[in-house]
């Protein structure tokens, strides 16, 4: 269950976030399934199965949600193929011309004649709250769908004051100094990197399986171009993608954490998953932590310090708050 990506949001004030309402007012949009004549829905679900009823699952002083998104998949050439048809129908029979107007009006009218025989996906995307350190984790290497939840997780609360992370260092250059000499303490280089030179349309080199510390990448460097994604490795225990936008992806967790899980001897899944929640915050935290330090701290504190979660605790006793019309949400997705 440890995530892949990080796309870090900061708690600007810790204050406005309630963990002890947090559950409840999850289950106030908790996910229904996309009708009949409806394109897309979205709403929150429990991020564990062996805890249904739990919308925010707490653990190591951080809550774990998961945002489900439904989506009927009606590809336009079926739509276009089907409005032609009808079109050629009504001109052979009225002999007339169908006008843009009408014709676009015929399309649309198409589109929700098929909707409800749509075949529909879904997709469920997790997030961490980290109470302790004041920051919001999305599950995700997509800027859009980061920001969807963040949207959809400040309508469910009223307010969520959150900001994309500033570091005094910019990434770019930060990245770019390390591949020229050396990574930051307890960091080091693995095998990939992207570069590309400044400007719209610079020319792009992508290293895959390749010796950073090799001449031959770091002639890239003499020639202007600017590395804006780069494959490090913090302190042996997890490995990840860095880019210029402050995100992680690619993230794995190393063999001394997996052994790590392993000797937890959990007992069941439900334990194990705690386990895993636990482990996967804590070594987080750190690895968060390691870069935010690396690329010369934040430009600004926090407005207020943080604020405990509640402690794990068994599921609550009141079921899920039954589903209404406002789990449903039109959304780009």
């Amino acid at each position: 269950m440890w995530f892949k990506n990080l796309q870090l949001y900061r708690i600007t004030d810790l204050s406005k976030l309630n963990p002890e309402q947090l559950d409840a007012e999850l289950k106030k949009r908790a996910f229904v399934p996309v009708g009949s004549t409806d394109k897309l829905a979205a709403g929150w679900i429990a991020p564990a199965r062996h805890a249904p009823d739990v919308f925010a699952y707490p653990q190591a002083n951080a809550m774990l949600i998961a945002l489900k998104t439904e989506e009927k998949l009606l590809p336009s050439s079926v739509v276009k193929d089907a409005a032609e048809e009808r079109i050629e129908d009504i001109e052979a029979k009225e002999l007339r011309k169908v006008g843009k107007k009408e014709a676009k009006e015929i399309r649309e009218r198409i589109a929700e004649e098929l909707l409800p025989r749509a075949f529909s996906r879904s997709r469920v995307l997790r997030a961490l709250i980290d109470f302790q350190d004041g920051w919001i984790w999305v599950d995700t290497a997509t800027p859009a769908k980061a920001e969807l939840l963040i949207q959809l997780l400040r309508e469910s609360l009223g307010t969520l004051p959150t900001k994309l992370p500033q570091t005094q260092l910019d990434p770019v250059t930060a990245m770019s100094t390390w591949l020229d000499h050396d990574a930051p303490s307890n960091f080091t280089l693995d095998a990939d990197c992207v570069l590309k030179a400044p400007g719209e349309g610079g020319a792009q080199v992508t290293c895959r399986r390749h010796d950073l510390n090799s001449d031959e990448v770091k002639q890239h460097l003499k020639t202007g171009k600017l590395v804006t994604q780069l494959a490090l490795s913090w302190d042996e225990r997890i490995a990840f993608v860095l880019t210029e936008k402050l995100q992680i992806k690619r993230l794995t967790f190393l063999d001394l954490l997996e052994d790590k899980l392993k000797e937890a001897d959990a007992e069941d899944a439900a334990a194990m998953f705690d386990t895993s929640l636990t482990l996967m915050a804590e070594e987080g935290r750190g690895l968060v932590a390691a870069v935010i330090e690396a690329l010369g701290d934040e430009l600004m504190e926090m407005s207020s310090g943080p604020v405990a979660a509640p402690a794990p605790a068994p599921q609550p006793a009141v079921a899920a708050a039954p589903a209404t019309s406002e789990g449903k949400v039109d959304v780009p997705w």
